[in-house]
């Protein structure tokens, strides 16, 4: 039996973790940065825990961004690396961006129908 070879790019690149949360009819995807799942956010007398009871879920890279935030209208991205990457791809802007403690945070609501 012949060992199974490993993607030694995806191996060592650091993922995201996604779940979908969803009420009535709408769902909303939150992505965050892997390594930031358990901390425990502080600026000034606000302080943020990222529950791993609530953004625990799948494990994806960045290729696979790409489509999810093509394909979901509701987005909480969570953490620098996730986005950057949305919005090197077009989805926000800096001026929506807050940061926290250091820690990027972006929601996105792409409206699809006329309102």
């Amino acid at each position: 039996m012949k060992p199974v070879v490993l993607d030694r790019q995806l191996v060592e690149e650091a993922g995201f973790i996604i779940n979908v949360k969803a009420s009535g009819d709408y769902k909303v995807l939150n992505i965050i940065d892997e390594e930031l799942i358990g901390k425990k956010l502080t600026e000034g007398g606000f302080s943020l825990y990222l529950d791993p009871r609530y953004f625990s879920g799948e494990k994806v890279y960045e290729m696979q961004l790409k489509d999810l935030l093509l394909n979901n209208s509701i987005i909480n991205l969570v953490g620098n690396r996730s986005v950057d990457f949305a919005l090197k791809m077009g989805f926000g802007t800096k001026e929506a961006v807050r940061v926290i403690d250091g820690v990027s945070f972006l929601i996105i609501y792409k409206f699809i129908d006329n309102y």
